[in-house]
């Protein structure tokens, strides 16, 4: 009974050899991806089932400035989809400025997505979402401000899985918040979520990085979250997977 989730940040479309088939092997009932260019869509909806819902959140790129936002895919039926922003708002998407963190928090929206998945036992809500970067994964006045609208949102939502990159680490402040509201469920054996051989950062902050629990899987009450792992060789983070119960 319940659902198999796998959520993953797949860093736009550098490692689409290696995500690909470890989805298409996986058979995921719901796959949430962070970081995913609107371009690479139909190659994981041939391995992860119909797009439920995608967000961009900028435009991001060298090659023609594709979006690049979050995607929910699902091979089970699905109801009632939302699309909730905590920073921006739907509408025209800018180009991604990397100049200054300041530019980059500018230039890029934030929201969550949340669906209601139909399974034998009943109707899952499931979310995911791509928090607010700092650069130094230490919280800021912008993280602080994004949660508190995020926090909006989820209380809305009432009962839901969240899954995605939080861009905060577990141990940190802006964590520690969420998982005072919502359980954590990412075994605390795992002491990161990154895969450090794959990261653009490995020569040079290899061990902050192993030390970087960044992806998390939340659940309220209503939902419980089984057989979690962290899988690398997927792409610079490992893919969370799961699978959801009824509680």
């Amino acid at each position: 009974m319940g659902i198999s989730l796998v959520s993953v940040n797949v860093e736009r479309s550098k490692h689409l050899q290696l995500v690909l088939p470890f989805l298409d092997a996986r058979k995921a009932d719901i796959v949430c991806v962070q970081e995913l260019h609107d371009r690479d869509i139909p190659q994981f909806e041939s391995v992860a089932g119909p797009l439920v819902s995608y967000a961009p959140m900028t435009r991001f790129g060298h090659d023609g400035k594709p979006l690049l936002g979050i995607g929910m895919f699902s091979r089970r039926p699905f109801g009632s989809v939302s699309v909730d922003y905590y920073r921006g708002s739907q509408g025209a998407v800018l180009e991604f400025d990397e100049d200054s963190p300041e530019t980059k928090y500018e230039t890029e929206r934030a929201m969550c997505i949340f669906a209601d998945i139909d399974a034998a036992d009943g109707v899952f809500r499931v979310g995911t979402t791509h928090f607010t970067w700092t650069p130094d994964g230490r919280s800021n006045a912008q993280q602080w401000k994004d949660l508190s609208a995020l926090t909006v949102i989820l209380e809305g939502e009432r009962e839901f899985v969240l899954a995605g990159d939080f861009n905060a680490p577990r141990g940190g402040d802006i964590f520690t918040e969420l998982a005072k509201r919502y359980c954590d469920n990412i075994p605390s054996s795992y002491r990161t979520s990154i895969d450090v051989p794959r990261h653009r950062l490995r020569e040079t902050k290899a061990d902050e990085l192993s030390q970087n629990m960044v992806d998390g899987l939340f659940t309220t009450p209503a939902y419980e979250a089984h057989d979690v792992l962290l899988i690398d060789g997927v792409s610079d983070h490992m893919a969370v997977v799961a699978q959801l119960e009824r509680a």
